[in-house]
Parts: C-alpha cells; sequence; structure tokens
C-alpha cells in the first residue's frame, strides 16, 4: 500500500470517527454571543426549534429585530483528529527541497472561534432565511509517522533503505467550513531509531496543509 492511500484510508477513518462531532458544526441549544448590525455583541441562550431559531435575552437592552441579519459567536477549547497530507522540506545539507507524503497522524489541541448567522434575503418569493458558519482555531499537536529513510537522506552514512518511525509536533492555523477544518501548520520530525543522528532533517522545520476533525 502506498503513502498516498494510507492517507486516504486514515481520512476515512477520521471521517467516521468525526461523525460523532458534527454537532460542533450546527447552532445548537447553548449560550452564544449574539448581535445584530450596528449592535454590540451580548450573551443569548439560542433554542434551535425545527423551523425555527429562538433567542432569549438575557440583558433587557438586547433587542431583536426581526428580519434582520443574526450573528452568533461561540469560543471554546478544540480537540482534533489531525493528518498533514503534505509536507514540504526545505533543502538540507545540499539535499534538493521534498514534498513527502508519508504516514501521519495527529492530535490537535487548540483555541477555536465559531461564527455562525442567519442571512436574510428579500426575494420575489418573499423572505428567505439560510443559517451559515465558518470557524478559526489555532493551536499545537503531535503525533506519529513514518519517513523514509535511505543513504542520499543520511548524506550517505547509511546503507538502508527503510521507513522509520517519527514523533511529529507542531503548531497549526486552521479554518473550518461545516465540517471540514483545513489550514497550514509548521512542525518538527524526530526520528526514533538508530539514525536519527545521521537523518539530515531530524528536528528541522517542514511546512504542510492540515486537515482536522473536531473530536470533542
Amino acid at each position: 500500500m502506498t503513502n498516498m492511500n494510507k492517507l486516504l484510508g486514515l481520512l476515512a477513518l477520521l471521517s467516521l470517527a468525526g461523525c460523532a462531532g458534527l454537532s460542533k458544526y450546527q447552532l445548537k441549544n447553548d449560550y452564544y454571543e449574539f448581535h445584530q448590525p450596528g449592535q454590540p455583541y451580548t450573551k443569548v441562550f439560542v433554542r434551535v426549534k425545527e423551523d425555527s431559531i429562538e433567542v432569549t435575552k438575557l440583558n433587557e437592552s438586547t433587542e431583536v429585530v426581526r428580519g434582520q441579519d443574526e450573528y452568533f459567536i461561540k469560543k471554546s477549547f478544540d480537540i482534533d483528529a489531525m493528518v498533514v497530507p503534505f509536507k514540504y522540506r526545505p533543502s538540507s545539507m545540499g539535499f534538493p527541497r521534498q514534498l513527502n507524503t508519508s504516514f501521519n497522524g495527529n492530535v490537535y489541541i487548540g483555541y477555536r472561534i465559531d461564527r455562525f448567522w442567519l442571512d436574510y434575503k428579500n426575494t420575489p418569493a418573499g423572505m428567505v432565511k439560510e443559517l451559515k458558519h465558518s470557524a478559526i482555531t489555532v493551536g499545537g499537536f503531535g503525533g506519529l509517522g513514518t519517513a523514509f529513510i535511505s543513504p542520499w537522506s543520511t548524506n550517505y552514512q547509511t546503507t538502508d533503505e527503510y521507513d522509520g518511525v517519527v514523533l511529529t509536533r507542531g503548531l497549526a492555523l486552521m479554518v473550518g467550513i461545516n465540517s471540514l477544518t483545513v489550514g497550514l501548520g509548521v512542525g518538527w520530525d524526530y526520528l526514533t531509531d538508530r539514525d536519527k543522528d545521521i537523518w539530515i532533517y531530524q528536528n528541522k522545520a517542514w511546512y504542510g496543509l492540515t486537515l482536522g476533525l473536531n473530536i470533542n
């Protein structure tokens, strides 16, 4: 099985695991920061019904104007199952820059802001409303992966070729639209076996695309 096939398989597993957390991307019965155009944010309780959203004011000065766009903010602690489909490694010790697709799996922990808005539009058929969602999250991650070890990636100090196990750590900034969270990360890999002292990428920064699914 190729490394890319392994990654695709892992993404499929993460998708199944993430189904239990899909409510993270949906407006639900809870407290939110709320505002409408021209108003400051205030705390409200939201009750989601089958065909409507009921906003309960906690501050008597809050006025909900029907027919105007409504914005809801939720801040939370974020835990994601995360993979890095592509790692870009800058040139090291004369070896050309690399784009790797090696197997990896990580746990991401960060701070997340979810933004929901109820968008009202006037149409010839009357008022139409649509609930939209976006999110941003920043944090750190760690996990396990593999790296191809060869004579040329060890400055010709070994003749072996094999997939070595690496420990990964890094930082990521991701944005979310509905259930998909995608972003950019910077990380460092630590080879755990005998060739760790001669691997040219040991603890050197790489940059990559990150994909995550919420699990909390």
